[in-house]
This record gives structure tokens, sequence and C-alpha cells, in this order.
């Protein structure tokens, strides 16, 4: 163990052991997001995708995964509605931080998988000349997701109902990969591109 995990290991385990000890009913939502943030950040830390070809292979299947059964069966909406785990990140629908309209939810494989792709994005900025070079790949693919987030709010707002946010962020990564690549010349080298 390196002296700065002799400090975090402790501090680490509080959220754990509240979430753990504490009924369900004294839970906050923030201590549920911050177990939730916790493995997604572990996940994005040993999760890689070696090229742009099996991400984008990858971002399809999960798309249709994903549309399937959020719109073709009710399984996805009540396992994130009926199940109390962090497994989902939740923000209040009101502006005073409370429960009593309903909370927002994006389930962590709308954060990771997509996360694993703008990580390979940036892996291929520094692939190509690293700060020199700028990185191109990595903004648009960031900012294809934060688009696509938005979409998916919107969306779900608008329309009242669960929205599968992969429908939005999968087609807004892969085409973010695509438009960079063709702008700059560079889609068969990128997409011939892997990080093995």
């Amino acid at each position: 163990m390196r002296t700065p995990s002799i400090v975090l290991v402790p501090l680490a385990l509080v959220p754990s052991g509240l979430y753990l000890f504490w009924s369900a009913s004294r839970r906050s939502v923030l201590l549920t997001d911050v177990l939730a943030l916790s493995f997604s950040h572990n996940a994005l830390s040993l999760l890689k995708i070696d090229s742009f070809k099996t991400g984008s292979i990858l971002l399809s299947g999960l798309f249709v995964y994903d549309v399937w059964w959020v719109f073709g069966t009710n399984v996805m909406v009540k396992v994130a509605t009926t199940l109390d785990v962090p497994i989902k990140l939740l923000w209040p629908k009101s502006v005073a931080f409370g429960g009593a309209r309903g909370y927002t939810m994006l389930g962590l494989g709308d954060v990771v998988i997509p996360g694993t792709f703008v990580a390979l994005a940036l892996r291929y900025d520094w692939h190509r000349g690293g700060s020199a070079g700028g990185k191109p790949y990595f903004y648009a693919s960031l900012g294809a997701y934060v688009a696509g987030l938005v979409a998916t709010m919107v969306v779900m707002h608008v329309f009242g109902a669960a929205q599968p946010a992969l429908l939005y962020l999968s087609p807004a990564c892969i085409l973010s990969f695509v438009g960079t690549a063709v702008v700059r010349g560079e889609l068969v080298a990128a997409w011939r591109f892997s990080d093995v």
C-alpha cells in the first residue's frame, strides 16, 4: 500500500458503511450517487476498448439492447425504479433537491460504455501526437456525449416517458468519431487504429 492509500481507504469505507448499515429510509440520494460514481470511475479505470471498430460495434449492439429492453418490455424501467442499489445516478426533478417530484435516472451503463469510447478518443489523440496535435477526437466525442445526454433528458421531459439513453448516446459518439475523422481526412487511419 502506498501512503495515499493508507489515508484514502478508511475514507472510502465511510460511504459503503453508511449505505450498508443505514436503513433504506435514511439513505440519501447523494450517498447512492457517490457510490454509483465510484463504481463508474473504477469501471472506466479498468475497461479499455482497443479500437474504434470495436467501440462502434459495442455501442451499436448496446443501442439495440437498450432500445429493446426499454421500449419492448417493462423490465429495464421496473429494475431501475424498484431496486434500491447504486446502479444508477439520480437527479431530483425539483430545484429543492427533494424527492417529492421524483428523480431522473441514468444507468451506470450509460456512463461507462460511452465513457470508454471517449477515453479511446483521448488515447487516439495522444497516439496522433499528444498535446502538440491537439485533442479533436476527445473534444468531439465528449461534446457528443453531453449533447446525447441533453437530448435524452429533453425527450424524456417532453414526452414524460423513460428513454433509453443509448438511443441518443451511441449514435452521438459514433457520429462524432466518423465526422471528426472525415473532416480531418483521417477516417481510414483512425478506423485501423488499434490500442493493444
